[in-house]
């Protein structure tokens, strides 16, 4: 791309300019959404063309967006606030607690207040082969969305992008789809897409990514209520290749999660076959994986994230470490749509305006590595393990109100929580006394045990 342009602090988007949105799930939906309301607001008309191959109606891979599927009560309630009102048909079932499975024993979590609550969604038409009317995707709810508000939705898959007269010009196939004022990179990192902005040569490159796995476990509706009721399940094992993993009912089926540094189809096959989840999963009925799969995952956003014209945001840009990827995408998605509309699509906009926000997920996320290598250190020494059980199942006991390392634990894998804020909580001496005394009950216990 040539870049003699960038930082042209006269790119504005006049009224009637064409906006191209590559990728039509949750962030690409959130900035259409957001742009041509807010467009409205100050007397402009934009035409806004979403590019998404998917159909997300579909069962299995062809409509998934390969995701857990969990989403905050808070930005449930922020999207209601928004005009977004999430059908009864779109949320599988409400969670308010977690059970925490580890080598040394188990516990439960309760949510520490009510509007910390999550819910589990589908971002497709539901496991491979097994269709069903109860199942309604939360990525095809947005899609109808942005379409209601006046976006046009292509079913094309563009593989290139080129500069011409200063405007980017879309292709498909060696055909000219359309030129553009401004386009958006809303794609996700499990496609080819990040590629064709990385070869436009502004110095853009696709996010550091790890591999994790998720599967969807068919079981009986009354089964998964008496075995999971409305808990995820999630498990800190000493297992090198698995960070963590959790348990998700939705229905009639658990969807399994596996996040690691090296998973593999075995690595499920070893998760699922070890005894601390064979406690979890019935032992008097079979269950069947009916769908599973290996999706990328965002470690490390990328540090160019725009040039004039062209913006990338969602999973190919900035995102939140391992939770919470709804919820990055409805503020990224804002915050480029925000700068474009009122500011302008020139590289000096995006980054007064845009940059900061993608920043700050990614200072926060430093925070969140932090915590994740103290939780690593706790899954893999289990004198630590012990003493970090011991703290939680004596503060979900208790009667006092502040319950830090049962607030953690929550706000670690559910999205209504930064992680500096988690961090923070990490520092309160209370919490250092309770984990101590645990840690001494746990080594006195097991040395009495071998002596």
């Amino acid at each position: 791309m040539n870049n003699s342009r960038e930082g042209n602090s006269q790119l504005a988007l006049d009224d009637g300019a064409h906006i191209a949105v590559i990728g039509g799930g949750p962030t690409g939906t959130f900035f259409s959404i957001f742009a041509l309301h807010m467009a409205r607001m100050i007397g402009k008309e934009l035409n806004i063309t979403i590019y998404e191959p998917k159909d997300f109606t579909k069962d299995g891979p062809g409509g998934c967006n390969r995701c857990g599927g969990i989403i905050s009560e808070l930005l449930v309630q922020t999207l209601a606030v928004e005009g977004i009102n999430l059908p009864d048909s779109v949320v599988q079932k409400g969670i308010h607690s977690y059970k925490l499975h580890t080598e040394q024993g188990s516990v439960s979590i309760a949510t520490p207040a009510l509007e910390k609550t999550i819910a589990t969604v589908y971002r497709g038409g539901g496991p491979k082969g097994k269709v069903s009317p109860d199942i309604a995707s939360f990525d095809n709810f947005l899609l109808e969305q942005a379409v209601r508000e006046g976006a046009v939705r292509k079913p094309v898959r563009i593989d290139r992008i080129v500069l011409k007269n200063t405007k980017p010009v879309l292709y498909a196939k060696d055909a000219e789809i359309q030129e553009a004022d401004l386009v958006v990179g809303a794609c996700g990192i499990n496609s080819t897409a990040p590629k064709i902005f990385e070869q436009m040569g502004f110095g853009y490159t696709e996010p550091e990514k790890i591999t994790a796995a998720i599967a969807e476990i068919g079981l009986d509706e009354k089964v998964i209520a008496d075995c999971f009721g409305s808990s995820i399940n999630l498990f800190l094992l000493p297992d090198r290749n698995i960070k963590f993993a959790a348990m998700i009912p939705k229905g009639t089926y658990v969807t399994l999660c596996i996040l690691g540094k090296k998973v593999t189809a075995r690595t499920m096959k070893d998760f699922l076959n070890n005894p601390v989840t064979k406690a979890v999963l019935p032992d008097t009925m079979p269950y069947e994986i009916h769908c599973s799969c290996l999706p990328k995952m965002n470690i490390r956003a990328p540090k160019k994230p725009f040039t004039d014209r062209v913006v990338m945001c969602g999973d190919a840009g900035s995102t939140r470490l391992f939770k919470d990827g709804l919820g990055a995408a409805y503020l990224m998605g804002k915050a480029a749509a925000k700068t474009a509309v009122f500011d302008g699509v020139g590289a000096d906009e995006f980054r007064a305006n845009y940059y900061p926000v993608y920043k700050s997920i990614i200072y926060d996320n430093y925070f969140g590595a932090m915590l994740y290598f103290v939780i690593d250190i706790y899954r893999k020494w289990k004198y630590l393990t012990k003493a970090m059980i011991h703290v939680v199942d004596k503060e979900q006991q208790s009667s006092r109100d502040e319950k830090i390392l049962s607030a953690m634990l929550w706000d670690m894998f559910t999205g209504n929580e930064r992680y500096k804020n988690v961090f923070m909580k990490s520092l309160k001496i209370r919490m250092h006394a309770d984990m101590w005394e645990g840690l001494f009950k746990g080594l006195v216990r097991g040395k009495n045990e071998t002596g």
